[in-house]
């Protein structure tokens, strides 16, 4: 298809045909030409090439909020194994981003949960069992904090009542040097 388009002296012609560089149309001027994967169309402007990471993967400010979280939760998780080794070996941690039916909670005015924890369901014959686990909810805990230090010690403590209600003690009891001392 060819539009033609002539203005005084000058003329415009556009084609949707493939052409080369002379104006020429190729030979395969009637064939569907490939469409570019998603490594060449992603960011080669200019054709300087594609643009690598601002930040080097081993270097801490390339970790992504998310990542920070986890290292957090594993830290937690790590310090309530080191405390009760017997009780939480088979005890799962998991981060999830927010909670379910967090939408119909903050409608009834309730506060979004910061944790919950399962006890271990036996397998049926409709569904293999599940171990017990630990879940800590991201965003409901960065929602409430202004600083790093403030999620730090904020998670560790979701952890620890998390932990004491799996148990069925007191949280006190769970960590015993948690909140104990002022730089904590």
């Amino acid at each position: 298809m060819k539009f033609n388009a002539s203005h005084g002296e000058e003329r415009l012609t556009i084609s949707l045909e493939p052409q080369d560089f002379d104006g020429v149309p190729t030979p395969d001027s009637g064939a569907i030409s490939e469409p570019r994967s998603f490594a060449r169309r992603r960011r080669d402007r200019h054709g300087r090439g594609l643009r690598g990471p601002l930040i080097p993967a081993s270097l801490p400010g390339s970790r992504t909020r998310s990542e920070k979280f986890e290292d957090l939760v594993v830290d937690s998780a790590d310090r309530m194994r080191n405390l009760w080794p017997a009780a939480l070996a088979t005890v799962e941690y998991v981060v999830e981003e927010v909670p379910d039916k967090l939408e119909a909670l903050i409608a009834s005015g309730a506060q979004a949960p910061l944790g919950k924890y399962a006890r271990a369901v036996a397998a049926t014959a409709d569904a293999p069992a599940e171990p017990p686990s630990i879940s800590i909810y991201r965003h409901p805990i960065e929602a409430l904090c202004d600083t790093p230090g403030q999620v730090r010690e904020l998670v560790h403590e979701v952890m620890v009542d998390q932990v004491a209600g799996y148990l069925n003690i007191d949280p006190d009891a769970v960590d015993p040097m948690f909140r104990r001392f002022p730089g904590h």
